[in-house]
């Protein structure tokens, strides 16, 4: 028996849901435990909606698709910062976060992101046997398939360095999902830009200066596509060990992190 076009349209709604409910963007900045101003107005409004980025080579790779200048929000380094997801992260994978200092000669509202681009935040997987998991544990005598941090949250926050120099920047956040990625060019990754002017962490006798901001990646740039982290071996609820892709962390020292902190 042939199907009627409206059953069809509403099978194909139906099927579509799971995936576009999983799907997120960052429209809030968060800075020291409180949402600061309303949707979008420190962060770049993008015409991507919530629809992930899979061209790592691609300009739009910075700060998302058509993204809009926003207003700029003036923290201190030391502060804690952060995004608020809309609605929620909804994939297996990694949260990352990478800073880029304005040019002294431009501000961030119409800084295009084209210099250099550090990693300061990294968000991956859960400690062994942890509640906030998006996956189970192998047979008995198997390895621990990977489990991960960013499960269902709906916001995350990092310190900011204390040692930030103060300046102007843009404040990228970048969620990858996973579970698709043993597929060529099928990483998904979820991309905002905040714009954001850090002033001396008071902590430090106002100087706030540090000698080595870096290492510094551009973007794009920074991923090729098939390195490990971001074309992965097997599919996601197979892999028992997961490898982190982009630069090393900033300042020297910062480890990935395994639990969020939420608000």
């Amino acid at each position: 028996m042939m199907l009627s076009k409206s059953i069809l349209f509403t099978l194909a709604l139906v099927s579509n849901v799971p995936g576009s409910l999983a799907h997120w963007t960052y429209s809030r900045l968060v800075v020291n435990d409180e949402v600061v101003g309303e949707p979008w107005q420190y962060i770049r409004h993008h015409n991507n909606s919530n629809a992930p980025l899979t061209d790592v080579n691609s300009t739009d790779f910075r700060c998302n698709f058509n993204a809009q200048t926003a207003e700029t929000y003036t923290v201190r380094a030391g502060d804690k910062i952060g995004f608020g997801i809309d609605e929620h992260f909804g994939h297996p994978g990694i949260q990352q976060v990478y800073l880029s200092r304005v040019p002294e000669s431009s501000t961030a509202a119409n800084y295009d992101g084209s210099g250099g681009w550090a990693r300061v935040y990294s968000l991956t997987t859960a400690p062994a046997n942890s509640t906030n998991s998006s996956s189970t544990t192998g047979n008995e005598g198997d390895d621990e398939v990977v489990t991960w941090a960013t499960h269902n949250i709906q916001s995350f926050q990092l310190p900011l360095p204390a040692t930030t120099p103060p300046g102007e920047y843009l404040l990228r956040a970048e969620g990858l999902a996973l579970h698709a990625a043993h597929k060529w060019a099928c990483a998904q990754f979820y991309v905002s830009c905040a714009q954001i002017k850090v002033v001396a962490s008071s902590n430090i006798g106002g100087k706030g200066e540090s000698a080595e901001f870096g290492p510094l990646v551009k973007i794009p740039g920074v991923y090729k596509g098939d390195e490990p982290g971001v074309l992965i071996p097997v599919f996601w609820s197979s892999l028992t060990n997961y490898t982190t892709p982009g630069p090393a962390l900033w300042p020297e020292g910062t480890q990935e992190q395994h639990v969020v902190e939420q608000l």
